[in-house]
């Protein structure tokens, strides 16, 4: 079997490092770490990963919100928003970014409820 592959957005480098074990151990390929919203675009369509893991605050001019619309427009990849910003509003303006191919994590997260969302996303 093969294993599905994950693109991490992250640009705290020991968060997006913490983020890469944890899917590691999960049973999951990395295929690289975006710092930037535009870079996870150029990424994603250069990978093509099973799915993305996005923070929702980026540095650069693009947020997690902007990045996630655009990568499911272009190539229809799943995005699971992994963030601090576990407030109702921020939760609420995700669900409107991308109703379909959505989910939404709150850190700090258990290994078990990010599996969870993956696999509800991707299988």
């Amino acid at each position: 079997m093969t294993k599905k592959r994950i693109l991490i957005v992250e640009d705290k480098g020991i968060t997006a490092l913490d983020e890469e074990q944890v899917m590691r151990d999960l049973g999951y390929e990395v295929t690289s770490i975006a710092i930037t919203g535009e870079d996870a675009i150029l990424q994603a369509g250069r990978d093509r990963p099973d799915l993305a893991l996005m923070d929702i605050q980026l540095a650069g001019k693009m947020d997690g919100r902007e990045a996630a619309l655009k990568i499911w427009e272009l190539y229809q990849i799943p995005v699971v928003y992994v963030t601090a910003a576990g407030d109702k509003k921020t939760a609420e303006a995700g669900k409107f970014t991308m109703p379909e191919g959505f989910g939404y994590i709150v850190k700090p997260y258990t290994k078990e409820e990010l599996e969870s969302e993956i696999k509800r996303l991707i299988g």
